[in-house]
């Protein structure tokens, strides 16, 4: 059995720089992720010779601490501006995902291994798979969705408080609807930058064209719906709601020019409900932590899940491990 001092579960944003800290100070990590790839919501997918971002599209800076991390990242070609004055969106180079991907370049990480509970082993916890795979941890930090982790708690052998309980069960998300087009000739009525979230028709919130935007050699359209229209609909089969989305669009996106089309749904997509501190103790009694992108900071500007939130909540809670397991070594 693997032992380690902390084990990640969930390989995006937030359990990668997570990951990164505490290896930086010399704790031995693991991130385990249910997917093939790390990125979580910053998301790229391939479609044929192209790609399209079908997350976040781009993040925005509002604190002193992330800029420093983007101007970083910008000196490693990493990312880029993309528009906009007061608030610069930025975009990854390659797409969303690929950031990710950098960012975990030298962290250990076990793919496809979905997490199926967590037991007690005297002073530590085995974190079992639903392979089988186990691994030994003196900690755990879990970043996935709220309710995700609520249901993961509520299945192991841990205490979980409950106002824990409570806070989780709180954190509440909407869900996106995603179509991703691969179209020829050119789009109407976008921005130069190839984006456009203003003056759509009810139940559009966003279109991007991902080639303008500069990540694909070909011309793959992404469309997200609204939450409402995402609520709404998300009973429905692909097909029938890419029909309903794009006859809201037929001016800007005529059906002639379409190639091929698919669907991406988010189940846990922006949270309406956000917790104000950037991490979560399930309870006194357990070295088990939750954070994610709708833990914010206390002050946080702009008061809802992002980027940007995500990151300050995965090095927030680096530092909290950090000191859990400093004490404990001294001791």
């Amino acid at each position: 059995m693997r032992e380690i001092d902390v084990a990640v579960v969930g390989g995006g944003v937030t359990g990668i720089l997570a990951a990164r800290k505490l290896m930086n100070t010399g704790f031995r990590v693991l991130v385990l992720d249910k997917s093939k790839s790390v990125g979580g919501r910053l998301a790229t997918r391939r479609i044929g010779g192209g790609r399209a971002d079908h997350g976040a599209q781009f993040f925005t800076v509002r604190t002193d601490s992330f800029q420093e991390l983007v101007d970083e990242w910008r000196t490693n070609g990493w990312v880029s501006k993309w528009f906009g004055e007061k608030h610069p969106r930025y975009k990854a180079v390659n797409g969303m995902n690929q950031l990710v991907k950098n960012l975990a370049n030298e962290v250990p990480l076990q793919l496809v291994s979905k997490v199926e509970r967590i037991e007690r082993n005297e002073e530590k916890y085995v974190v079992f798979s639903e392979k089988g795979e186990q691994v030994k941890s003196s900690a755990i930090l879990f970043t996935p969705p709220a309710p995700q982790t609520l249901e993961l708690l509520e299945n192991s052998e841990v205490l979980l408080s409950e106002e824990a309980s409570k806070t989780l069960k709180e954190i509440t998300f909407d869900p996106a609807l995603v179509g991703l087009l691969t179209m020829s000739g050119e789009t109407a009525g976008l921005s130069l930058e190839g984006h456009k979230d203003s003056h759509l028709p009810d139940g559009i919130e966003r279109i991007v064209d991902n080639q303008v935007k500069g990540i694909s050699d070909e011309k793959i359209i992404s469309i997200y719906a609204t939450p409402a229209f995402s609520k709404a609909y998300d009973h429905q089969d692909d097909e029938s709601v890419l029909e309903l989305m794009l006859g809201k669009l037929g001016h800007l996106l005529p059906h002639e020019a379409i190639i091929s089309r698919q669907l991406k749904r988010w189940r846990y997509a922006q949270a309406k409900h956000v917790h104000h501190h950037p991490f979560l103790q399930v309870s006194t009694n357990e070295a088990i932590y939750v954070a994610g992108d709708a833990f914010l900071q206390k002050n946080d500007p702009a008061g809802k899940t992002r980027v940007e939130s995500a990151v300050l909540s995965g090095l927030s809670v680096a530092e909290e491990l950090q000191r859990y397991l400093n004490e404990k070594a001294s001791t």
